[in-house]
């Protein structure tokens, strides 16, 4: 994989050319067989995408998108995992953006895959930090975060703590407001 060329960085203001609900329908069809190569490698995983897609999607909502944008970011999400195929402990989301690329996935939406990584603070391996990462990658970042933590069961401390360092306060505050009215 180390002899494949870079994936750019993006700019924070990359949209999509076609429309949110089409380029979702497209990101949910090309994914799903990575999805199911990732499922073959490691049980359980399906069961997190969905997971990880529903938390992406509530913050969304939290953050007051519609719901077809807001779609496009489940959709997206889902596919956070999808690098755990070459590398299931640490780093995976090149292997993850690449994967997507492959599949015929937009590079816009491999970006902000990629992009998942950086942290809020800048102490990401591309060093971008607060608006600067997209808000998509933002999005997915929490997201992924959240579930490790609702598996690990450290939740409502753990995601506070990670605000401002690792994740984005916008988006650990949208999706904890979306979880509290889930509960209620």
């Amino acid at each position: 994989m180390s002899s494949d060329p870079p994936i750019e960085d993006p700019s924070p203001q990359a949209e999509p050319s076609v429309s949110d609900t089409a380029l979702a329908a497209l990101i949910r069809e090309r994914g799903e067989p990575l999805l199911e190569g990732l499922e073959t490698q490691l049980p359980g995983s399906a069961e997190r995408a969905e997971a990880i897609g529903a938390y992406a999607l509530a913050t969304a909502v939290g953050l007051g998108f519609e719901r077809a944008e807001a779609d496009l970011w489940r959709q997206t999400a889902r596919l956070a995992n999808s690098g755990k195929i070459y590398s299931p402990e640490g780093s995976h989301q090149e292997a993850g953006a690449r994967l997507a690329r492959g599949a015929g996935i937009p590079g816009v939406v491999c970006d902000w895959l990629l992009r998942a990584q950086e942290r809020y603070d800048g102490s990401g391996p591309g060093g971008l930090s607060g608006a600067e990462i997209p808000v998509f990658s933002r999005i997915i970042r929490t997201s992924v975060r959240c579930d490790e933590l609702i598996t690990a069961g450290a939740l409502p401390t753990a995601m506070k703590e990670l605000s401002g360092t690792e994740l984005d306060p916008n988006m650990v505050d949208a999706l904890a407001s979306m979880l509290e009215r889930a509960a209620t």
